[in-house]
């Protein structure tokens, strides 16, 4: 299995936000992503799709299938953080916080294996009126009495 890592880094969007079009595409294969990130409005979208032709570009040179290529590992990490002020009432002010993250795309190739095979298993079916099927927790609460009471909030308990 090779992999190829590229990154973008300092990117002026909210780790967050990007966080949401990264694990959209982990884990799918590179074409896939690149369609599936086509059509993603988002910000991040138009970044994490620089970045992966970027990673195919890196595979090219390298002479790896573009059909073999899985996105393995798709991360976006905090960045810095440019602090700014709100200025409030009575002379103060608030601190908010522009963030900015880190992302990191990395491709692998999947070697070409047999399918498994399975063996088919007979389903059974369990019987609803069994009582070993109940679970404890089940019996606790039909066997307890019901030990509520009555309290009202404003007034404390009704007498």
């Amino acid at each position: 299995m090779k992999i190829i890592t590229v990154s973008l880094r300092n990117q002026k969007v909210s780790p967050k936000k990007a966080r949401l079009v990264m694990t959209l595409i982990r884990g799918l294969k590179a074409n896939d992503a690149l369609r599936q990130l086509e059509f993603y409005e988002k910000k991040t979208s138009a970044m994490a799709k620089s970045l992966l032709k970027s990673a195919l570009s890196a595979a090219k040179q390298k002479d790896f299938d573009q059909e073999d290529l899985v996105i393995s590992e798709s991360i976006c990490q905090d960045g810095p953080r440019m602090r700014r002020f709100y200025i409030r009432a009575r002379g103060r002010s608030t601190v908010f916080h522009k963030r900015s993250s880190h992302l990191k795309i990395s491709l692998s190739t999947v070697e070409k294996s047999e399918p498994l095979k399975t063996e088919d298993k007979e389903v059974t079916k369990k019987e609803v009126g069994d009582d070993k099927t109940k679970s404890p927790k089940a019996e606790e609460k039909t066997s307890k009495p019901s030990t509520k009471r009555n309290i009202s909030k404003k007034n404390g308990p009704k007498s």
